[in-house]
Parts: C-alpha cells; sequence; structure tokens
C-alpha cells in the first residue's frame, strides 16, 4: 500500500485518432536500463584466477564498447486534445518524468524532471 514510483523517459508523442474519429495524443513512456556486462563462467580448477582476472576483463570490455541500453515499455497514455491543451508544460520526446501513483488517493501523478 502506498505510492509507486518510477523514473520514464517521454520515447514517443503521437497524434491518432480512435474509432469515433477523435484526435488523441498518445505518449508512450519507457525506462532505459543499461545491459549487463558479459558473464563467463568457468568450470576448470583456475577458478581462482578467474576470478582475479574477470574484473578486468569487464573494464577492459566496457571501455572498448559503447553504453548499451535497452527501452523497457512502462506506460502508455491517451489524452484528449481537449486534455492536452489543458497542459500547460507539454512533454517532449527524450524528456525524463518521475511516475507516481497514489494507491490511497487513487491518483496518477506526471512530473517532468528533466530534459
Amino acid at each position: 500500500m502506498g505510492e509507486l514510483k518510477f523514473k520514464a523517459v517521454i520515447s514517443s508523442k503521437t497524434l491518432i485518432s480512435n474509432p469515433l474519429g477523435e484526435h488523441l495524443v498518445k505518449l508512450e513512456l519507457v525506462e532505459e536500463r543499461e545491459l549487463p556486462g558479459p558473464i563467463i563462467a568457468s568450470q576448470s580448477r583456475d577458478g581462482d584466477l578467474m576470478r582475479e582476472i574477470m574484473p578486468i576483463v569487464n573494464q577492459v570490455v566496457r571501455s572498448l564498447t559503447p553504453k548499451a541500453r535497452i527501452t523497457i515499455p512502462r506506460l502508455t497514455l491517451f489524452l484528449t486534445e481537449e486534455e492536452w491543451d489543458m497542459i500547460s508544460r507539454k512533454p517532449e520526446i527524450g524528456e525524463e518524468v518521475e511516475v507516481v501513483i497514489h494507491e490511497e488517493k487513487g491518483e496518477l501523478s506526471i512530473k517532468i524532471i528533466s530534459l
């Protein structure tokens, strides 16, 4: 109980039409995560040597490869044109937001926290 918070990034802002012909603004929020580094396992007797060398190997691999990031869909929000017009500070693609779900209050809030 209480509240649930998570950070997300606006990944898409699209104007679509619903089956009744009304225009809607579709906002897609995703969480960006860094891919974990390679995992190497050894079943030989040289396990102690591998444990000593692996931190160095991981550091070299990370320095040579760009930071790979994956996106995980978190929330899709549909707003009518009237609802969209009521927002004074409209979120842009790439902006980071904080999503808070207040269970007891029955509220969902989305706050822009960075560009």
